[in-house]
């Protein structure tokens, strides 16, 4: 076997793999020294292997890697510029820090950490208090060398080295306090949870603006409620002044702000053919950061022109999706239900429906909700159409029938149970079959549930 035809075979492994065996690729592929493209197929699991959250081997890479790790990206998303360290890029980082560490120091810690995982905290603290000054001096000494040489490859580099070099001074503060917090995505924090990022902001603002930003985006970077973040800057008890907490709560929503339009701008260029179960995750995700930070702007100063636009054109995107949603892509597969030679696959068509109404929600939570629902009151009349009882695709079918239930759950799904109710009734030919009529609210219900 060629090692591109065991490559290919190692993709449909972990295609179709179940957890545990996604787990034993994962440590046979950690072992390895040289990983390669292995790295960017693992990129394509990550969320699933956050899920399930395999025990990592424990090495002096990753320590150093730690502390920023929450500001690590895909290496496509990354473009220059952006407070993030992109992934395709680690190694390279690791290998040039690595490089100016004191000499046999990389050796010992590889002979402390052999055989010893990701899950020994005290562990961890004990090596990285060793460690990550060291990584912050040679990081220096990285980009001195790169002034002077005017070296490609350190330029190149040179904003994930100074992410690197800015952390390094607050890295076990921000370690544990990731520790502490709540999994993604954060969301309203309890007391505890406020005094810790309060403190850890403390600690960043007296390192230097530059460690505060990177702490900011770090936080940002894994809270949908911006409040949540930004409460601690106001009132947290650590000795700043009004005018410099207003700036740094003004710095935090402005972090979020530029995420949630770096957000907005990659589903805009989604194809307009995306399924709405694809985009609805990422939909999500801005319009609750939305909210939030609408409600933080009646506390800070930051460019709130910026987030009304993001607003709008938030809404009118939602909108002009559920346009095509409703009568390019569902209403297509709704009507083909009926041919068998089509090959409908219902339970999809299920999801992308309750994904649209979802997404109808939201747009209502950001907008002006007579606009959307314009939108669907007029598909509703397409919908409405197919399922008639004379339709000659229907056959005369009886109420009962799968596919006439199959279409109702859709436009249950999409526009309500009133409607449901509205299209069954032509459906009830015989005034008296009050048995029909609850068999049919009973079968909605099961599906529904």
């Amino acid at each position: 076997m060629s090692a591109n035809e065991a490559f290919d075979a190692l993709v449909g492994q972990l295609r179709k793999a179940d957890d545990q065996t996604l787990l034993k690729i994962v440590s046979v592929v950690d072992r390895l020294a040289k990983r390669g493209p292995l790295d960017k197929l693992l990129d394509q699991h990550r969320l699933r292997l956050a899920r399930i959250r395999p025990p990592r081997p424990m090495n002096a890479g990753r320590l150093f890697v730690l502390p920023f790790e929450e500001l690590l990206v895909d290496g496509r998303a990354w473009s220059p510029g952006m407070m993030r360290v992109p992934r395709d890029r680690l190694s390279r980082l690791i290998a040039l820090t690595f490089e100016h560490l004191e000499p046999g120091l990389e050796s010992e810690l590889r002979r402390r950490l052999q055989g010893r995982t990701m899950d020994d905290a005290s562990l961890i603290l004990e090596i990285g208090r060793e460690l990550w000054p060291a990584c912050a001096t040679a990081v220096g000494e990285v980009l001195d060398r790169g002034r002077q040489t005017r070296d490609p490859e350190i330029r190149e580099l040179q904003l994930p080295l100074r992410i690197a070099q800015h952390l390094m001074p607050v890295a076990e503060a921000v370690v544990t306090t990731v520790w502490i917090l709540p999994p993604k995505p954060m969301l309203e924090l309890d007391k505890a949870a406020q005094e810790h990022i309060a403190d850890l902001l403390g600690r960043a603002a007296a390192a230097g603006k530059d460690c505060f930003q990177l702490v900011a985006e770090l936080l940002v970077n894994r809270s949908e409620l911006p409040l949540s973040i930004i409460e601690p800057v106001l009132s947290g008890a650590f000795e700043w002044g009004t005018r410099e907490r207003q700036q740094a709560a003004a710095m935090v929503a402005e972090a979020c702000q530029s995420d949630m339009l770096r957000l907005f701008r990659d589903i805009a260029e989604t194809p307009v053919t995306t399924e709405p179960r694809h985009l609805l995750p990422r939909l999500q995700s801005i319009v609750s950061n939305l909210e939030s930070l609408l409600e933080v702007a009646a506390k800070v100063k930051f460019d709130h022109r910026a987030l009304r636009k993001l607003k709008t054109e938030t809404f009118d995107l939602i909108q002009a999706r559920l346009g095509h949603v409703l009568q390019e892509q569902l209403l297509p597969a709704f009507e083909s239900l009926a041919d068998p030679a089509s090959e409908i696959d219902w339970r999809r068509l299920e999801q992308n429906a309750g994904a649209a109404a979802n997404m109808r929600l939201m747009a209502k939570r950001i907008g002006l909700a007579t606009k959307v629902d314009f939108v669907f009151s007029r598909a509703f009349e397409r919908y409405r159409a197919v399922l008639q009882p004379d339709d000659p695709g229907l056959g005369g079918r009886a109420m009962l029938d799968p596919l006439v239930m199959d279409r109702v759950r859709i436009i249950e799904l999409l526009f309500g149970s009133r409607a449901a109710m509205q299209v069954l009734a032509p459906f009830r030919s015989d005034p008296n079959d009050q048995a029909d009529a609850r068999q049919g609210q009973a079968k909605l219900a099961s599906r529904a549930a």
